[in-house]
């Protein structure tokens, strides 16, 4: 489970360093290969998160293996987690870095499940709309679910745009009970 306090932190700690160093997209790139790197190894990840290890321990590792692979300032990073005993959140840190970062450049994500496969002009009118509207650069999900019979759902955000033929059918068996 993610601690949301701590990943937001440090989340928007290194994004504050990232952008003093114009290096918003070099740091996620880093850190999600810092990730990557201790989630799939097992002598690293045992290393990383065992208790048996003291931090000095851990450090020495962390700089051993991420020099020359990641600038200092995530190897620092890495160092501070340790220090700081916050080794289960690397993860949720990354995820919470994309998050800050993605603000930062103007990206918002949307899913949109629809009852059919879209073409590429349908998918790219839904970014644009969506564009329009929030003034963001949109990256599209797009999963098919046949269970919808018809239309499309959308959720951006907190809001979900449901032009699916089930809503429909719903809303007018609501509105026909209504009468």
């Amino acid at each position: 489970m993610m601690n949301s306090a701590v990943a937001k932190r440090y989340g928007q700690a290194l994004l504050q360093l990232a952008q003093e160093n114009d290096k918003v997209d070099q740091y996620q790139e880093e850190l999600q290969l810092a990730v990557e790197t201790i989630e799939g190894n097992t002598e690293l990840s045992h290393v990383w998160n065992g208790k048996e290890f003291d931090n000095e321990t851990k450090i020495k590792v962390v700089k051993e293996v991420f020099a020359g692979k990641v600038s200092a300032h995530i190897v620092n990073l890495l160092c501070i987690v340790i220090g700081k005993g916050r080794e289960s959140y690397l993860a949720d840190i990354l995820a919470m870095y994309k998050v800050y970062a993605d603000e930062a450049r103007n990206v918002a994500y949307a899913e949109v499940v629809s009852a059919f496969e879209l073409t590429d002009e349908q998918n790219e009118a839904i970014k644009q709309a969506l564009s329009q509207k929030t003034g963001k650069e949109i990256k599209l999900s797009v999963t098919v679910d046949k269970s919808l019979l018809g239309g499309m759902k959308v959720k951006f955000g907190d809001v979900v745009y449901d032009g699916s033929a089930i809503a429909r059918l719903n809303g007018l068996r609501k509105s026909l009970l209504e009468v």
